[in-house]
This record gives C-alpha cells, sequence and structure tokens, in this order.
C-alpha cells in the first residue's frame, strides 16, 4: 500500500488529490478523480454556456424541469446552507456578482482594463432561495422569476466531498481531496496515523516562512473532515477594488473586518458555506456565532488571528 497524488488545473484553480490504496491502483483512483471534477464542472459551472447549472437558471419563471443527481444534490445543498445561516449564506447573488464585473472566467475578469470597469453598477438585495421548490421525487427544480444560482461558496466544497467518498467505494484506503483550499479527508494515511493539515495566512506573500498560520491535526478516528477557507483577499479585481464575497442583505461586496476565516465541519461543503457566512459577519459577532456552535475555526482581521479552540496547533 502506497500514497499517491496529483496536482491538476480545474474549477479556476488548483487541485490537489492524495490517495491511499493498494499498487497498482493508486493512478487508476487519480484518474477517476480528475474524470469526476471535470463532470462536475461541466455540470455546475456558469461559465461553461451548455451546462446544466446555466439551462435551470435560464428557466426560472417558467416550469420546473428535471435535473441530474449531480444538480439536484447542489441545489439541496444550497437550500440547507441558505436555511442554517438564516439566508446570509446565499446562492441567489449572481446578479451582483455579474454586475460588480465577476462575468467571465476570474483569469479574464483580472486581465481586464480599469477602465473596463464601470463604477455606476446598479445592485440590490439577493432575492433568496425560499421560492426555491425542489422535488426529490420527480428530481425536479423550480426558479422563480429573477433567481439565478451561482455555485461559488459551496462548489469546490461539495465537489470534495463526492469524489472523496466516490473514491472511497471504489476501494481506496485513504484519500485527501483538496479543490482550491476546500478539502476533505476520509480514512486512513499510509502509516495509519491521523490526518494534519496546514492553514495558510493569505494575508502574508506566498515565500513568507510565517505564512503556515496553523496546524489541524487529526485523530485516526477523527469524524470531522472537511476543511474550508473564505477570504476576501484572493480573487480581488478592479486594482483589488472589487472581491468575490457578495453580503446577500445589500447585493454589494461585504465590509466585515474579518479578511479570513478557516472552519472545520464533518463535510467540506459545510465547512465551505460556513466560512462564507462568518466572513460577512463583524469579527466578534462571527467569533460568537461559531463557538456557540461548537465549530473548531481560525479567524483573521487584518491585524489579528483568533480561535474558538484549544485544539488548534500553533505552527510548529
Amino acid at each position: 500500500m502506497r500514497t499517491v497524488e496529483r496536482t491538476f488545473r480545474a474549477m479556476g484553480t488548483d487541485c490537489h488529490v492524495f490517495v491511499v490504496a493498494e499498487e497498482p491502483f493508486g493512478e487508476d483512483f487519480l484518474d477517476l478523480a480528475v474524470d469526476r471534477v471535470e463532470l462536475l464542472e461541466d455540470c455546475w459551472s456558469r461559465f461553461r454556456p451548455t451546462s446544466e447549472l446555466n439551462r435551470l437558471n435560464a428557466s426560472a419563471g417558467h416550469s420546473p424541469i428535471t435535473v441530474s443527481d449531480d444538480l439536484l444534490v447542489l441545489v439541496q445543498r444550497m437550500q440547507q446552507a441558505w436555511v442554517a445561516s438564516d439566508g446570509l449564506f446565499d446562492p441567489t447573488v449572481l446578479n451582483s456578482v455579474t454586475a460588480l464585473g465577476y462575468d467571465a472566467d476570474f483569469a479574464i475578469v483580472s486581465a481586464r482594463p480599469m477602465a473596463a470597469v464601470l463604477d455606476d453598477v446598479v445592485i440590490s438585495a439577493a432575492p433568496g432561495m425560499a421560492r426555491v421548490i425542489i422535488d426529490e421525487r420527480s428530481s425536479s427544480v423550480l426558479l422563480p422569476a429573477g433567481v439565478a444560482l451561482v455555485p461559488g461558496s459551496i462548489g469546490k466544497g461539495l465537489a470534495s466531498d463526492i469524489i472523496a467518498d466516490e473514491l472511497m467505494r471504489a476501494g481506496a484506503h485513504g484519500v485527501l481531496v483538496n479543490l482550491g483550499g476546500d478539502l476533505v479527508f476520509r480514512g486512513r494515511t499510509e502509516d495509519g496515523s491521523g490526518w494534519t493539515v496546514g492553514v495558510e495566512d493569505e494575508r502574508r506573500p506566498a515565500d513568507d516562512p510565517d505564512r503556515l498560520a496553523r496546524l489541524l491535526e487529526f485523530p485516526i478516528d477523527a469524524t470531522t473532515s472537511g476543511i474550508a477557507t473564505s477570504t476576501t483577499l484572493k480573487r480581488r479585481w478592479a486594482q483589488g477594488r472589487r472581491h468575490h464575497v457578495i453580503d446577500p442583505r445589500t447585493g454589494t461586496m461585504s465590509v466585515s473586518d474579518l479578511v479570513q476565516v478557516t472552519v472545520v465541519a464533518d463535510t467540506a461543503w459545510e465547512a465551505e458555506t460556513t466560512a462564507t457566512t462568518a466572513l460577512l459577519m463583524p469579527s466578534d459577532e462571527a467569533f460568537a456565532w461559531l463557538r456557540a456552535r461548537g465549530m473548531i475555526a481560525i479567524l483573521m482581521t487584518a491585524d489579528t488571528i483568533a480561535v474558538t479552540t484549544d485544539e488548534v496547533t500553533d505552527r510548529g
């Protein structure tokens, strides 16, 4: 048994997959992971004109449409996160995201000259998920008029969960799937010990020796295995004046003093949506909200770091 790994680009980000498997099957598992990411991106991407998500968004205000299992679970998890956050996590912010200029793959958006970014955009509060109807029996979804879904802040985490679970069912002994910093682990490491995950400080340059802020060390029988970080320091455009974290209450960018939140949860999609929710709150409110829910979390403002539990290890 040995560990194999692969790094590749997908979903607009860097992806890293580790698999612990019997030889010589490790590379086969990695191939499965890469292929599965591509299928999920093809289904969920708002930047692929023929994606199933775009077809669903185009149906808003009309009849319910039948969707695949992959799209159904995405919309279900979106609704669950919206309810759990009292609407603060809201995947219906697509109109605001595009109005602010994030209307194409980020490589295109970030390369645009400043003159191409409009300042007088019209934005409003997000419509929310209250009138979205999901019918599990018919595998159908009905979007009301004016509602369009964006998979940011949930898609990579959910994809990590799906891929990790499928690899384990296929016979892997252990996996860690990291899609752009939203990751999940399952099973065991090669030596049988628990997984250790480092949390980077996005406030520091990539070559800063102190960029590793904290270590998350998990026992072999850990039941919480999803980790995700949400930050306003990445995916910025218009010379850094705009970022992708949208407050659904206003339809504009978050103005919280928090710049980065990392959360540990049972699944990566729960960690990702919880981190995004906390990032929209003032730091003291977010700390109290996460701690009241028993969440392991690391919160950063421009000049402070706070952790909600003693289970987080300082960088070694």
